[in-house]
């Protein structure tokens, strides 16, 4: 029975030193991470803010490129960084929270007459099809030369465009585009068209192996898992597109 209670109390002891030295973690850390430059205050700033005030960490934003990102958390000079896809190149390099915190979806968009003519992948070509600059979709339409890509920098660029029939289709990420089209009242006048990609885009949330992260991992995870069955992310990613939408007339 003796033993029993010492084993009981050491247990007790251990745990305790533990959840004291996270959270003196806690008091101390601030998380290091990067977003894109000029997007200080974009939506990963904001998935950055989210998951900093579950964990009661500070945090601090710098602006580098993507490349730049990457280096930092390698050598861990950033701690966590959002909006990675797990490769085979990169799923030893970093340490990937699951689940994937969101689950984005390309969609093909055109005036709602006109997306009939779009049944099948072979009906873009031939078509102009506006595209976000610098952007990777899916390899069978990224290597197709037979479609006319327009590039643009925003999504409101691509509807201003189909609006004035300057291009057939635009190709965005469907979470991203309803609520932008939803708030411009052009539900009824740019839809999906008929065809449309299968396959989906997993973002994942990426801290260094070198950070004192590390010891929050099963938080963190706790967080994403939790984060993606009570919509929290959906909704910060719509209430985004949503703020940032204009006019276009």
């Amino acid at each position: 029975m003796k033993v029993i209670v010492c084993l009981a109390l050491l247990f007790y002891f251990i745990i305790s030193e533990e959840a004291n030295a996270v959270q003196a973690l806690k008091e101390k850390f601030v998380i290091r991470a990067g977003v894109a430059k000029g997007f200080q205050n974009g939506l990963h700033a904001k998935y950055l803010t989210y998951f900093a005030d579950k964990l009661s960490v500070k945090l601090t934003i710098s602006t580098m490129s993507f490349a730049r990102r990457i280096h930092q958390l390698k050598t861990g000079k950033l701690d966590l960084m959002v909006g990675l896809q797990r490769t085979q190149s990169r799923q030893d390099e970093f340490i990937y929270i699951f689940p994937a915190y969101e689950t984005l979806r390309f969609r093909f968009y055109s005036l709602k007459e006109q997306s009939e003519s779009f049944t099948e992948y072979k009906d873009l070509q031939g078509k102009s099809v506006g595209v976000n600059r610098h952007a990777k979709y899916f390899s069978t339409f990224d290597l197709d030369d037979r479609i006319n890509k327009y590039s643009v920098s925003t999504l409101k660029q691509n509807i201003e465009l189909l609006l004035h029939k300057r291009i057939d289709a635009f190709i965005h990420y469907e979470e991203s585009t309803f609520p932008v089209l939803e708030k411009l009242g052009l539900n009824d006048k740019i839809t999906k068209t008929s065809y449309q990609p299968q396959h989906e885009n997993h973002h994942y949330l990426v801290i260094s192996s070198h950070s004192p992260l590390t010891q929050l991992k099963v938080q963190l995870e706790t967080i994403v898992n939790n984060a993606v069955k009570n919509g929290d992310l959906r909704n910060i990613r719509r209430e985004h597109y949503r703020q940032k939408t204009t006019s276009v007339f």
